[in-house]
């Protein structure tokens, strides 16, 4: 009989000690508060927040230290915040989180998701938004980690950092997609074949991309009008993979400095801008432009450079490059009233070739070349279009804080 009551109340330990690496935590009204903490391997906590009388305004944060470890949370109503905190131990590796905030209500606002991963690899990060005025962050250092944000709404900001030197950081992959009106992103990655994607629908949205590394892949896609888009990368074999917007008078600037960095780009809808700018060793750049009244900039000193600038289908559209040392460069323009300037200068490279093609009528078109020792005016150029460069948004953020249990008993 002893040995059945010892095999049972053993069980019941084994039972006990299991049941300790799932925490699962319920709360339907408002108000609610959860704080879990977790230390040890393939723990993990689910947090579920009713939105009761519907304004919400629940608080959750979570802390997990090992590997395999899992996070779920869930919030319903307005004005939530979740903090989620998977860190160093081991260091940890397959690391998950997600956090879903308004559950499908676009009435829902105000809500702050926020996930910090550090060290380890295989880490993964989902947050998910409906509705206005959220906020979502998240920080990755280690390897081969993805975060995956997606929003809906107006007014949502959205903040990726992945490996800031850098963890050894290989292979990020981060995916930002918002939808809806006023919307900012904003991501920064360094390593080795990280890539990021944003796709933004809507008007005035702003998106802000930045790399820093070997091999990078970035890709962004706006549609509406007003937007701008920005994305800069240091590093080598960079590939700018595509930059697509449609709609009316939006900007979008690429930037890269290093070696062998690529950009693919297109605008449709009248009154866009778009600007390229790279610095470095056979860089190359393909541009295209459908509408009318849109302007086109491509700058590119270095080595090796090569420039196609097309705008199709419209009238009234401005296209102004210059290159410096071993370039090739292509404008070609459709429509009526359309101008292009293409400058070529060298400082003891190769020679250049340049090619301007315009099919319509008034169109205006001006190659400048100049070898080592040229002065043509003094070096004139002129047509000039740079400015708009603003784009900003995050941070703000922190709040979730929590306190009590059992304060001052």
């Amino acid at each position: 009989m002893k040995k059945v009551i010892l095999g049972a109340v053993a069980l019941m330990i084994g039972g006990f000690a299991f049941a300790q690496n799932n925490s699962q935590s319920n709360q339907t009204g408002d108000d609610q508060r959860v704080y879990v903490r977790q230390a040890g391997t393939n723990l993990s906590s689910d947090i579920t927040q009713g939105n009761g009388s519907g304004y919400g305004s629940h608080r959750a944060m979570v802390w997990q230290r090992g590997d395999g470890n899992s996070s779920a949370i869930d919030q319903e109503g307005t004005n939530n915040q979740a903090y989620v905190d998977q860190a160093q131990f081991t260091p940890p590796t397959n690391a998950s989180s997600i956090i879903n905030q308004g559950k499908n209500n676009t009435a829902s606002a105000d809500n702050k998701a926020r996930v910090e991963q550090h060290g380890g690899s295989n880490s993964v990060a989902t947050l998910n938004q409906d509705g206005n005025e959220n906020e979502a962050r998240t920080h990755q250092d280690g390897t081969d980690g993805t975060v995956n944000i997606t929003q809906d709404g107006n007014e949502n900001k959205s903040l990726v950092l992945q490996s800031l030197l850098n963890y050894y950081a290989v292979g990020n992959v981060a995916n930002i997609n918002q939808t809806g009106d006023e919307n900012c992103s904003t991501a920064s990655q360094d390593g080795d074949y990280n890539s990021v994607a944003a796709t933004q629908s809507g008007s005035e949205n702003k998106a802000d991309q930045y790399q820093l590394g070997d091999g990078n892949v970035a890709t962004l896609n706006q549609s509406g009008s007003n937007g701008q888009a920005r994305q800069v990368q240091v590093g080598n074999n960079n590939i700018n993979n595509l930059v697509f917007q449609t709609g009316y008078g939006n900007y979008s600037e690429d930037n890269q400095f290093g070696n062998g960095n690529e950009i693919f780009k297109g605008q449709q809808g009248g009154g866009n801008y778009g600007r390229i700018d790279q610095t470095g060793d056979n860089n190359y750049n393909s541009f295209g432009q459908y509408g009318t009244n849109s302007k086109g900039y491509s700058r590119q000193i270095g080595d090796n450079n090569t420039m196609f600038l097309g705008q199709f289908a419209g009238d009234g559209n401005l296209a102004a490059s210059y290159q410096d040392d071993n370039n090739y460069g292509v404008i070609q323009q459709t429509g009526d009233d359309n101008q292009a300037l293409l400058v070529q200068k060298s400082q003891g490279g190769a020679g250049h070739t340049a090619g301007i093609h315009q099919n319509g009528n008034g169109n205006m078109a001006d190659v400048l070349q100049l070898g080592p020792g040229g002065d043509f005016s003094a070096d004139a150029e002129s047509c000039f279009f740079p400015d708009p460069v603003p784009v900003d948004c995050p941070p703000s953020l922190p709040d979730v804080v929590i306190g009590a249990p059992c304060h001052g008993c």
